[in-house]
This record gives structure tokens, sequence and C-alpha cells, in this order.
């Protein structure tokens, strides 16, 4: 697994803190002028009292940049550090399990959700909601949506994390058999137009037991009393010394739950905001070989952990 680090260094002020005085700005300037000499990157120095560098975390550049800000933690800001992982070919694919998603999202939410019921799960809505904390409950119709703005991709989210996939992608799945998924078609949210595509809402039927905890840990959860919904993430805040840094941890099962795993599966975890809390996709190597093999584009996929 690859890590690289996004970080951002600032002398500039502090949103929410007073603004710093002329020698507290020419001390920190200088300073930071000093860490990327150190660092080997000083031509990346602007003037623009902040720079952003991309590094990968093994990397002895990465080890001087973060010694160094540890005597200056005030440098980088809140969200100034971000890692984020890449797995290797062998590593996916010899993973008995993977998370799976889109990684675009350029539908926007059902069209009465949106612009009429304005989320609240009226009688014209998509879902029923929970009156309390607004999350979806049961879908009680097909989606209508702009289909134009699927721009011929092979799948795409919605705002609301709702999965939705081209012809293509369904007759694929369809014709190999996939298990764990209903194809629900998605409406088009205006009169029929020539060249509209079929596009099919993704719903998986078969739901996973829960994560293994440890190893997996969660942060953010949120409960909503009224509805029985709990929402969280995965725990991504950490500490480097004095750094706050973000990256998200990773996800086990005990390695039985492939007894009972079909091609598709969902989390019982839900993830998000209570309002729009969705469960994670779970797929099979199978999954993952089909779309490579048929060259599907615009989804993504990272390995889970099957604990003994």
């Amino acid at each position: 697994m690859k890590r690289t680090a996004r970080l951002w260094i600032s002398w500039a002020d502090r949103f929410g803190q007073p603004p710093k005085t002329i020698e507290q700005l020419t001390r920190d300037k200088q300073r930071v002028k000093e860490i990327l000499v150190r660092a080997g990157c000083e031509h990346l120095f602007n003037e623009e009292r902040g720079l952003e560098l991309e590094v990968e975390v093994d990397s002895e550049q990465f080890g001087i940049l973060i010694q160094e800000l540890q005597r200056d933690p005030h440098l980088v800001p809140p969200g100034g550090l971000y890692i984020w992982q890449s797995h290797s070919r062998p590593a996916l694919e010899s993973a008995e399990l993977l998370i799976w998603g889109p990684t675009n999202q350029m539908i926007e939410d059902d069209y009465y959700d949106l612009r009429v019921d304005g989320y609240q799960g009226g009688p014209r809505s998509s879902n029923s909601r929970c009156l309390s904390c607004g999350t979806r409950l049961e879908q009680t119709r097909d989606l209508i949506v702009n289909k134009r703005s699927m721009r011929g991709k092979d799948t795409s989210l919605t705002y609301g994390y709702q999965v939705i996939v081209s012809d293509q992608m369904a007759r694929l799945w369809q014709e190999h058999g996939l298990t764990g998924i209903e194809l629900r078609p998605v409406q088009h949210y205006r009169k029929a137009y020539q060249g509209e595509p079929a596009l099919y809402q993704l719903v998986v039927t078969n739901t996973l037991p829960p994560m293994a905890t440890p190893p997996t840990e969660f942060e953010g959860l949120r409960h909503c009393d009224v509805c029985g919904r709990t929402s969280g993430y995965l725990k991504h805040t950490h500490l480097w010394g004095k750094i706050e840094y973000r990256e998200d941890t990773e996800a086990y099962y005990p390695r039985r739950v492939v007894e009972t795993s079909k091609d598709f599966n969902l989390t019982a975890e839900y993830f998000g905001e209570l309002r729009v809390a969705h469960p994670m996709i779970i797929v099979t190597q199978r999954v993952y070989r089909l779309l490579r093999k048929h060259k599907i584009k615009h989804w993504a996929a990272v390995p889970v952990h099957l604990a003994e």
C-alpha cells in the first residue's frame, strides 16, 4: 500500500484567531523557507502566505518536513495534512472482498425530493424519512432525475449517495448472474428526449454482519432516538506528534463473513451525516475482475481485511 500526503503549510492569519503582527508574519515566513530548504524543496516557496506539497509518506523528504513542523505545528492549519492510500494491482486482485463505489457524483437527487418536497418525506417523495433526523427509511417509488447529467458515464452517485448505473453495466451484471442486487429503472424528470439513456438504480439486497471492532475504528457517531439510526465515519482523525492529520482507517471483517456474502453486499453500518446516512457497498473479487475485464470506468475499490 502506498501512502501519499497532501500537506498545506501556511504563515497566514488563522480564522477565528487574532491577526498576526508583522513580526510574527515575518518570523513564520522565514521559518517556512528554512523548512523547505532542509527538505530540499525550496523552489516551491511563494509569496501567497501558503503552499501545498504532495509527497510520499515513506520518503525522506516527508520525514524531514514532519520533523521540522513538530517545532512549529501552527504552520499546518486544521485539515492541512491529509494522507490517502493507493493499493497495488496484486493487493486488489488478491482481496476476497472490497469496498466499491463510483468515483463521481454527477446526478442531482430525485427531482421531487430536491425541488418540490425539500427532503421532508412527503407523499410524492422517493423515500419515507424520519421526521426527526431526516434520514431515508424506505424507498417508495423509482427515482426521477435529470438523466442528461450522466453524460455517458458508466456509473455515478446522486448527491444523496444512491448509485446509478448505465444500461451497459446493468446488462453486464445480469448476463453474468451477479448476486445480491436488484436493478430499479430510473425515470427522466421531464418528457422523454431523443437519445435518452436507459439508467438503473443499484439496489443491494444482502447485508453483511457488523465489521470486526476492533480492529476497525469509527468516529463521529450520531444516533437518532426516534428512528434508531446510527451513523458515523471510519476513523480518520489522527495525531502525528503535535500535528493533526486525516487518513481513513481500514475495514475488517471476521473471515467467516465470506460464507454469507453475495457478489454485492451492504455494510450493517451507516456512514455520513444522519440525513444522508448510507451503508458502504462490499463486492467480491468476481465483481472487481469483471468490471476490469470489460473496461468499465468511473469506479474504485479498496481491499477489505479478513481477520481470523
